[in-house]
């Protein structure tokens, strides 16, 4: 669909533009960044064969009817899917500045745990979730530290408290 085809476009160019800025860390530096940007070209590239593909095997039909289910639920979209999360990336940027990048990935991942549990069902909003969330929250942070910070060797941004 269009979506695909843009998003893999957007996905294609900012791993370019990321890409190139990594050519100013030296060498070992670079080497993870720049493979996790080449995956996510790869990704993008794939993204924008399976937008075409699946626009040739679309009748025209049905790509009105999903044009107008598109408008009726742009609101919901706008609101849940954009402004939500990037509320939560305004947060976590604050968080980062303030308190430092793992007690702020650790707040991030957290809060998208719970919030993608919410968007699934409301009423699993429960004890054991929250406890799940700040069980993935750490060992995902745990993981970031450890392979960032203690493998390869890159300091982690620091806020002012931290």
């Amino acid at each position: 669909m269009l979506s695909n085809l843009i998003l893999g476009v957007i996905v294609l160019l900012s791993s370019i533009f990321f890409y190139l800025q990594t050519t100013d860390l030296p060498d070992r530096s670079a080497l993870f960044p720049q493979y996790i940007l080449w995956g996510l070209a790869i990704v993008g590239v794939l993204l924008i064969f399976q937008a075409l593909l699946e626009g040739r095997k679309k009748a025209a039909k049905e790509e009105l009817e999903a044009r107008r289910e598109a408008r009726v639920q742009f609101n919901d979209i706008l609101i849940f899917q954009v402004m939500v999360p990037g509320g939560l990336m305004l947060v976590a940027y604050g968080l980062l500045l303030s308190v430092g990048f793992y007690p702020a990935s650790a707040f991030l991942v957290f809060t998208i745990y719970s919030y993608h549990a919410f968007r699934i069902d409301a009423e699993n909003l429960n004890r054991a979730l929250w406890v799940r969330a700040v069980i993935f929250a750490f060992v995902i942070t745990l993981f970031m530290y450890l392979v960032f910070t203690l493998l390869l060797g890159l300091p982690a941004p620091s806020g002012a408290l931290f």
